[in-house]
């Protein structure tokens, strides 16, 4: 069987699925990346990716339109973000340190359950970003190598909350390093003369959010910690589902062995940074039995996570629900009609399983169930009267 790029997929047609290229971890300009979501899903299509995780940092606003935009070129986009943590094992703390952590979390192509929960995390952490990127760079400039807020500003985006990434291309755009590295290295990393601690929440709570709001977690480029070992038997302890062991130069065999039974999976993390050595979108293949043991771990979760969504569609009143709707980062929509209200889900639940799911949990919670077309797709949907 060839490989496929990356790994990870919704409750799709595993015939179909071993035709598809999958990637997994890529940014853009909504978090960290120089991309917007639609410029960096075209460059995926481009590069023969059929399935795309789209994993900001610290938020999911990029993910509505990104889902469009790959429903509309016949790819698979899955919601996701890469969520900024801290961790500190007992010798660190004794120091007096911590480090930044970095999970990744993925969701349905529903979405989030309970995103308002998880949207309440993210902001948190957005909003300690304004702060620490300030302070950054007023520290910068004790060190004689100011850069303008304005300019980090303008880098990271209107409305985007500024981190490292942005403040070091300050750096560079001023000429003080000549690459992205160098601001890291020289100022930026984590306990470097510019560094500024964040608002992020400890780790293992970032994982227990993540199955809480029906997603998988899986640790981020373990290799860029400075102690990693404690970390990882903490975050197995607190359920971590997985782990990146795939770079640009393939499966780091130590890694591997780290992992132990968790999933074993890696993704190009691409920012399009311009960075010579960043992996390009679809740069990174992985093995098959990669996607199916992803799959056989994510899909009871996401089905549970479903079933949230299906039960807080009928249970709650009906402000309540037209509310929470604006926090959705799934491919769903709702509907104010004049005598309904209609929840209409994503095109991706097309298998026989997924559909009868929707219909048992639809007679159970006293929904009707109909198959709408919605843009050209034949969509689940369940409605409630007003």
């Amino acid at each position: 069987m060839q490989p496929l790029l990356l790994h990870s997929v919704s409750c799709w047609d595993m015939t179909r699925l071993r035709r598809s290229w999958i990637l997994i971890s890529v940014s853009g300009y909504e978090g960290d990346g120089r991309l917007s979501p639609t410029d960096l899903v075209l460059r995926a299509h481009r590069n023969g990716v059929n399935v795309l995780a789209l994993t900001d940092h610290d938020t999911m606003e990029g993910v509505p339109v990104a889902l469009k935009v790959a429903r509309d070129l016949g790819m698979r986009l899955i919601p996701g973000v890469e969520i900024s943590a801290k961790f500190a094992s007992t010798s660190q703390l004794q120091r007096g340190e911590e480090e930044n952590v970095h999970i990744l979390a993925y969701f349905s192509c529903c979405g989030p359950a309970h995103p308002e929960e998880l949207e309440a995390c993210l902001n948190k952490i957005r909003e300690g970003r304004y702060t620490r990127a300030k302070r950054m760079v007023q520290k910068l400039k004790a060190l004689n190598k100011p850069v303008k807020w304005e300019s980090v500003l303008d880098i990271a985006g209107d409305g985007v909350a500024p981190c490292r990434p942005h403040v070091a291309r300050a750096l560079l755009e001023a000429g003080h390093v000549d690459t992205i590295g160098e601001a890291f290295t020289r100022f930026l990393r984590d306990s470097g003369p510019a560094y500024v601690a964040g608002a992020e929440q400890p780790a293992e709570e970032v994982v227990r959010l993540i199955h809480r709001t029906g997603g998988i977690a899986v640790l981020a480029h373990p290799w860029s910690l400075k102690n990693p070992s404690p970390l990882i038997d903490r975050l197995k302890d607190a359920g971590l589902d997985g782990m990146e062991v795939y770079r640009s130069g393939g499966k780091d065999p130590a890694w591997v062995t780290c992992a132990g039974n968790l999933l074993k999976v890696g993704g190009s993390d691409y920012h399009a940074s311009g960075a010579v050595e960043e992996t390009d979108v679809g740069g990174i293949a992985l093995p098959a039995g990669t996607m199916l043991q992803f799959l056989t771990t994510a899909q009871p979760i996401w089905i549970s996570a479903l079933r949230v969504i299906l039960e807080e569609f009928a249970q709650s009143d009906l402000e309540t629900v037209l509310s929470a709707s604006l926090s959705w980062k799934g491919d769903i929509t709702i509907r104010k009609l004049e005598k309904e209200v209609l929840l209409i889900l994503s095109p991706l639940l097309d298998g026989e399983e997924e559909r009868a799911l929707v219909q048992n949990e639809a007679l159970r919670l006293g929904l009707s169930h109909s198959i709408v077309r919605e843009q050209g797709f034949d969509c689940c949907a369940v409605s409630r009267q007003l």
